[in-house]
């Protein structure tokens, strides 16, 4: 990737550093390529999309998070007092903040249109309607702890079918109280689409579902920066692989990603990937299978 270069024009200056647009420096192509000949899965069969492409896919999912640290009206005139709020919030939390529902819609939004291009068969148009979305009835439900006091989701909707029931009831209890503040022909269509998604009735809700895990792991990625306990590490591998089983076309997706994680926190312990994996209950290695070393 070339080094950050600066564009002079006659109003602004544009640069084309981003805060996490070089994240894939690290990761070099002939291991990736080792790891999926190692695999020994049939990508073709699957109709995986090429490997480069993934490669690039990831990249830009995690750069554009760098959006979240450019804030409006900051700085701006009649904007001075709550800039420097901003500035001080910015110091107790430096960094990439902690995500609130608006900004993972939108970035489940951004994914949805930008990996939805490897596959002919989805309608990324609707992908995307349904990808806005996903989430709305959060204002109602707040968002669901998927990790629960276990810390490993076995009592929340990420692991219990009781839970999961008791999640879509809430969910279906909130959609009738969204939908009764719109106007009819905006309600009618927005109950299909927000129908759909929960019970993943087409290709492109399911489509959306495994985006939105890719989604989660990508900010877990770049916040955490290695930073993980092996308790926080095999629930992300074992929720997120949830994306493959919405959309199995994903499978090669999530393992840059999970390839990557794994990578950040040997590099962040300061010891192998392989003595990383040892230290993994059995229920975590069985998703990550494919990135072994």
């Amino acid at each position: 990737m070339d080094a950050c270069r600066v564009v002079r024009t006659d109003e602004v200056t544009l640069t084309t550093e981003a805060p996490y647009v070089d994240s894939g420096l690290r990761y070099t192509i002939d291991h990736r390529e080792g790891l999926e000949m190692r695999s020994g899965s049939k990508e073709s069969d699957l109709g995986l999309p090429p490997f480069n492409d993934v490669v690039r896919d990831v990249d830009m999912m995690i750069a554009s998070l760098g959006l979240q640290s450019i804030r409006r009206y900051m700085g701006q005139h009649h904007w001075h007092d709550e800039s420097q709020v901003a500035r001080a919030a910015d110091e107790i939390e430096p960094g990439l903040k902690l995500e609130n529902v608006a900004a993972h819609s939108w970035h489940v939004a951004d994914a949805t249109m930008l990996v939805a291009s490897n596959f002919s068969d989805i309608d990324s148009l609707h992908a995307l309607e349904l990808a806005i979305l996903h989430d709305k009835l959060e204002l109602f439900t707040g968002d669901l702890d998927p990790v629960g006091a276990d810390g490993q989701g076995n009592l929340s909707h990420a692991f219990d079918s009781a839970a999961r029931a008791r999640k879509q009831e809430l969910e279906l209890a909130a959609l009738e109280l969204y939908i009764a503040r719109l106007p009819a022909s905006a309600g009618e269509r927005q109950r299909a689409l927000i129908l759909e998604s929960i019970y993943g009735l087409s290709e492109e809700a399911r489509f959306v579902k495994g985006i939105d895990k890719l989604q989660a792991l990508t900010f877990v990625l770049a916040k955490k920066a290695g930073a993980m306990t092996d308790e926080h590490l095999t629930f992300t591998l074992r929720y997120t692989a949830k994306a493959k089983e919405y959309f199995p076309r994903l499978a090669r997706h999530h393992t840059e990603l999970i390839y990557r994680l794994l990578t950040d926190i040997a590099l962040f312990r300061r010891i192998s990937v392989e003595s990383l994996l040892s230290r993994l209950p059995t229920a975590a290695l069985s998703v990550i299978e494919t990135v072994k070393p």
